[in-house]
């Protein structure tokens, strides 16, 4: 009983059944009403207007009734579709996003003699596969008594080859990956926070992501990637897999241990 309550369309179309059905309760009582009066000459013309407006009125809240009951099954039908189509969108996204990044690209700049080189083509082909915005490469060492992470190589950087950028371990977003060893990614980042320059203007990514590259447990470098848009959840296992890939080759100086 609860149920049919809680069903508006079921509960809907019993309310029609029973408009139905007192219709015609209505209009056998009209039609009995001479002969409950006890009129001797039948059906008097007086009662004719009755007739007319009682079964106009109820054809008219019939008619409703039905094309209310029609109107809500199309409208959820039409909201099962739209639901469906989003659905299969999103399906379609992921799997377009499965089916177009490899590994094969980073396998391959890997197998370069020249670290700096294999490593710049290995980061290419991450950002270029995910259309990133930018990307960056960070070696960990240790200068004295700090234990840094430093710009290695990069992708689409503002900046000339001779600048050095250094992050002490915990400071800013690379410090602390590469402190904690464990991924970051950021969502919402600030307007203005990272540039992009290019021939047709400058603009800012919205999301970053940052991956420890890891060897023998040692944390040996960062990779950070800055996109324009969201990055799945299977476009995080590759770069994952990428930076994996990079640590191998990559040789921890100074790194932490996790």
């Amino acid at each position: 009983m609860t149920r049919l309550f809680t069903d508006r369309y079921g509960l809907n179309l019993l309310l029609t059944v029973l408009f139905i059905l007192g219709i015609g309760a209505s209009l056998y009582f009209i039609y009995s009403l001479p002969t409950g009066l006890q009129l001797s000459d039948g059906y008097q013309p007086e009662f004719v207007p009755v007739y007319l407006v009682t079964g106009c009125t109820f054809l008219l809240g019939l008619l409703s009734l039905i094309w209310a009951l029609r109107y809500k099954k199309e409208v959820l039908v039409f909201r099962d579709k739209i639901i469906d189509t989003a659905q299969a969108e999103k399906e379609a996204a992921e799997q377009a996003g499965r089916t177009t990044i490899s590994l094969d690209g980073v396998k391959t700049a890997l197998t370069q003699p020249d670290e700096k080189e294999s490593f710049q083509d290995a980061l290419q082909s991450i950002c270029k596969q995910l259309e990133a915005g930018q990307g960056a490469l960070y070696k960990t060492d240790t200068t004295g008594e700090k234990r840094m992470a430093t710009l290695y190589c990069g992708y689409a950087l503002n900046m000339g080859e001779s600048n050095v950028i250094s992050f002490e371990f915990g400071e800013g977003l690379v410090g602390q990956v590469a402190a904690t060893g464990q991924a970051l990614y950021i969502d919402d980042v600030p307007d203005g926070y990272i540039t992009v320059l290019s021939g047709l203007g400058s603009s800012s990514p919205s999301y970053m992501l940052l991956i420890p590259i890891k060897n023998k447990e040692q944390v040996s470098g960062v990779l950070e990637i800055a996109s324009f848009t969201n990055t799945t959840e299977d476009q995080r296992k590759f770069v994952e897999e990428a930076a994996h890939l990079i640590g191998e080759k990559l040789s921890p100086k100074g790194g932490q241990q996790v």
